[in-house]
């Protein structure tokens, strides 16, 4: 049997791949978006980090902003289903959240970005499965309270709240955490040290 020639092979139809390509379309518009926000990222710049064109983005995905919805509806469901798994009110439950972030900075930056540019013209993706979920988030609040886990003097939505600013505020404002401390909040010693607070500043709220 003759060997297939490198012309040959070359002039073979290349084998369909839908899903590997929206994998690659949306891991390149993670990044873009992550970047750049919505009205900054460009549509080109996704395509050709994709290894793919624009129309096949069109084709699959139907404007930017479909994109953008779609990358983020992608790190919500990854995000919902670490969420499940931590305590929400024990003793570690900050530390744990810095944890859960550590690999998500971009994850913290589409949602500034989303706040930014589309948080308030419209509805944001998934909210009402976004606001059930933050709502579990305080029920449970509430009952650490009742059993007395929790100090019950604090308002539930407003210690929600405040934890998740805590969390995410150096990955939101890199900058601004380098001027405080030095260090970038990429920076292992930074993480260890804000670990260590965080462990510190709850066993303080909690007692």
């Amino acid at each position: 049997m003759p060997d297939t020639t490198a012309a040959e092979e070359h002039e073979r139809p290349r084998l369909r791949d839908p899903e590997g390509t929206r994998r690659r379309i949306l891991a390149a518009a993670l990044q873009e978006f992550s970047a750049k926000g919505i009205d900054g990222a460009r549509v080109d710049a996704i395509a050709e980090r994709a290894g793919t064109n624009k129309r096949m983005l069109y084709y699959y995905f139907g404007s930017k902003d479909d994109l953008f919805r779609a990358v983020l509806r992608q790190r919500l469901a990854e995000r919902d289903a670490m969420a499940r798994e931590r305590d929400r009110t024990g003793p570690g439950r900050l530390a744990d959240l810095q944890d859960k972030l550590e690999s998500s900075s971009d994850y913290v930056r589409l949602l500034m970005w989303e706040g930014l540019e589309r948080g308030r013209r419209r509805q944001v993706e998934q909210e009402l499965l976004r606001r059930e979920s933050l709502v579990e988030w305080c029920d449970d609040v509430r009952e650490a309270q009742r059993r007395g886990d929790l100090p019950d003097d604090l308002d539930a939505e407003q210690l929600v709240l405040s934890e998740l600013a805590l969390v995410m505020f150096p990955s939101a404002f890199p900058q601004i955490t380098r001027l405080v401390t030095g260090k970038l909040p990429t920076d292992p010693g930074f993480k260890a040290e804000r670990r260590a607070f965080l462990d510190r500043l709850t066993s303080r709220l909690d007692s």
